[in-house]
């Protein structure tokens, strides 16, 4: 009789483990059921969201510059050519008295490209409220070179010590006044139809709207900053990047403000002024100027 009542109570014991058994394993695979409907919405989502188109154009605009080079690579780059520029001038020079003025130029421009170097280490720089704010952020081994051109600034950012992305930032002189519509239109002609996007560069940043194409390794985005800077700009950033930006920004956004229009001077100059030109169609060559087969020298202002 004991006998038998023990072996109840044992396989009482046993079907209450595997009704418990049971149900744990029904709430686990309903809780893999959800998250796999949740990843698959995800999924869904991602599908649905319209890819940028891919240009061709994109790789000659970038020229010998590469995704990866280092901050020395990039400046002996931009040496070799500013030296190159200058040899041809002083060739041409009149007299010796020309020709030691531009190796004095050609040298001051080399020692200012190595200075123009902005580490984003936590300490405020003169851009952490302008119109590059949204670009990068503070202790995460980012920095910034500035190269002078004939047509437009270029910011050069780089990320654990390799360049990841080129902010190709017009002269106001060179659209001189041309709305956003047109330059899309002659962005158009340069890179194709783009897709127009409206979002946020990462959690801190403001919300913008750019106009977006890519390539096998490169995103470009097209930016209005006309409101409050006076210029558009082309921003290129290697993809590959783009795609480790959460592990490679470990630390936090840091923002130190939202009404500064630092060095917009620098960038934007005066505008030009019209005179005997007004009547003609100021817009005839934008697509030359945005490659820069058009290129107007500008004096451009001192870094010192």
């Amino acid at each position: 009789m004991a006998h038998r009542m023990m072996k109840r109570a044992i396989v009482g014991m046993l079907m209450s483990a595997f009704v418990v058994g049971g149900t744990l394993a029904l709430a686990t695979s309903d809780a893999d059921a959800q998250r796999r409907g949740r990843r698959g919405r995800r999924g869904q989502q991602q599908q649905r969201a319209p890819q940028a188109p891919h240009s061709d154009a994109i790789a000659p605009y970038l020229g010998q510059v590469q995704w990866g080079w280092s901050r020395d690579q990039l400046v002996e780059y931009y040496t070799t050519k500013i030296r190159a520029d200058y040899q041809e001038r002083i060739r041409k020079a009149h007299n010796h008295t020309d020709q030691d003025r531009l190796v004095h130029e050609r040298n001051r421009d080399v020692q200012r490209l190595r200075r123009n170097v902005v580490r984003f280490n936590g300490r405020t720089t003169g851009y952490d409220s302008g119109f590059l704010k949204d670009e990068f952020t503070h202790n995460n081994h980012e920095e910034m070179i500035r190269v002078r051109g004939d047509n437009a600034d270029d910011y050069f950012f780089f990320i654990d010590g390799k360049l990841w992305k080129w902010y190709h930032a017009f002269d106001a002189s060179v659209f001189s006044g041309a709305d956003w519509d047109t330059f899309k239109t002659a962005l158009a002609r340069r890179f194709g139809e783009g897709l127009e996007r409206t979002a946020k560069l990462h959690e801190h940043a403001e919300e913008r709207t750019w106009v977006e194409w890519q390539d096998e390794n490169t995103r470009a985005r097209a930016l209005d900053n006309t409101t409050f800077y006076g210029f558009y700009c082309l921003v290129f950033e290697s993809k590959e990047t783009l795609a480790q930006l959460d592990q490679l920004r470990s630390n936090t956004t840091r923002r130190r403000g939202d009404d500064g229009h630092a060095l917009v001077n620098a960038v934007t100059g005066e505008r030009e002024d019209e005179g005997e030109n007004a009547d003609r169609d100021e817009h005839a060559d934008i697509v030359d100027r945005i490659t820069g087969n058009n290129r107007r020298r500008r004096q451009a202002p001192s870094d010192d």
